[in-house]
């Protein structure tokens, strides 16, 4: 070892020190909690899940995200006197991603947006309104129930993922006291 690099090492000793004391003050002044917990209203956020309708929808993949969410909320559980009250409008789209020398697109995705609004059931006043994507790939073969199929899972796989961006944000909302 050189007598420089001794002194180099030691910088960045200090230089380090100095980076992880002001992480530490930086990270002292977030308020983390966690979000199924007590709500700012003393209330717990799971409970107020559970008392959140969520109104009917008209196409396949919409109801597939309804379930999806309501169970997401509610475990399963039954809702029971709601005092919100969830719009949702769902929609879906299938898109071809690669061609091959047919012209024939084997692979597709299928992209899902649901836009809703959590609004009170009392006043009308809303808690939180917003739009989710989600996308699941599938690939064509040349047996027909095997497309639709496909095609059906990666709807459903899409519709998960927005289901579970719904129902992290509606928690979000209730657990900040909107």
């Amino acid at each position: 070892m050189l007598s420089s690099d001794h002194g180099r090492s030691r910088r960045f000793g200090v230089r380090g020190f100095l980076f992880v004391l002001a992480a530490t003050f930086g990270l002292a002044a977030c308020t983390v909690q966690p979000l199924y917990g007590p709500t700012a209203g003393g209330g717990r956020v799971q409970a107020t899940l559970t008392r959140i309708s969520v109104q009917p929808v008209n196409t396949r993949v919409g109801q597939q995200v309804r379930n999806e969410v309501i169970f997401q909320m509610t475990g399963g559980a039954a809702i029971s006197d709601p005092i919100y009250r969830m719009k949702l409008s769902v929609s879906s789209k299938e898109v071809g991603l690669g061609l091959t020398s047919t012209d024939a697109s084997p692979i597709y995705q299928i992209q899902v947006a649901a836009t809703y609004e959590v609004t009170k059931v009392d006043t009308g006043e809303s808690i939180v309104k917003h739009t989710a994507r989600g996308t699941a790939s599938y690939s064509r073969s040349n047996q027909a129930f095997a497309n639709s199929r496909a095609k059906i899972d990666a709807e459903d796989r899409a519709a998960g993922v927005v289901a579970e961006a719904i129902a992290i944000r509606v928690a979000a909302a209730i657990a900040r006291g909107s």
